[in-house]
């Protein structure tokens, strides 16, 4: 299968590319006030609205470098809206990587010494190009979130800046 790449504080993650729709570069977030903590924003891309999650805040991890609520340009990675409506999701990332070949043979169960919290999103393991990937699996992580009717995307329907590529 092919992933996506990416890197977050010296950590590296691969996501399905079957769920991606795009990598975007130096976009500015909209922050939320009083949002839960894994949402850190939203942004505006053509008129649909984003909301971007905190893969530190998902995983249970403590923030290094003075944390995620960034308000100027961030790398990002943009899902596909699988429900049929306007509603997208994404992540704000370190730096982003390249496509990868991951043979489903060879990813295997992440470790059993990880917190439950990280393992919910966390499908597997692999080893490709002298790096470990942790295999990131965004259906558990949209199904929370549809699930908990935060409705913070439909509150901010305008808000944001207009972020042409």
């Amino acid at each position: 299968m092919r992933y996506l790449s990416f890197s977050l504080d010296k950590e590296y993650f691969a996501v399905d590319v079957m769920y991606v729709e795009k990598v975007v570069r130096k976009i500015a977030v909209t922050p939320i006030p009083a949002a839960p903590e894994d949402i850190i924003g939203i942004v505006n891309m053509k008129g649909r609205v984003v909301t971007l999650l905190s893969l530190y805040k998902l995983l249970k991890r403590r923030e290094r470098r003075g944390g995620e609520r960034i308000t100027h340009a961030a790398n990002t990675i943009i899902f596909k809206s699988f429900s049929g409506g306007e509603d997208q999701m994404g992540f704000l990332i370190g730096k982003p990587g390249s496509l990868i070949h991951i043979d489903d043979s060879d990813i295997r169960l992440p470790s059993l010494t990880a917190d439950i919290e990280e393992n919910f999103c966390i499908s597997g393991v692999a080893e490709t190009g002298g790096k470990l990937y942790r295999i990131i699996n965004i259906i558990p992580i949209i199904t929370m979130h549809k699930q908990s009717g935060d409705g913070i995307t439909d509150a901010y329907i305008n808000g944001g800046e207009n972020n042409e590529e």
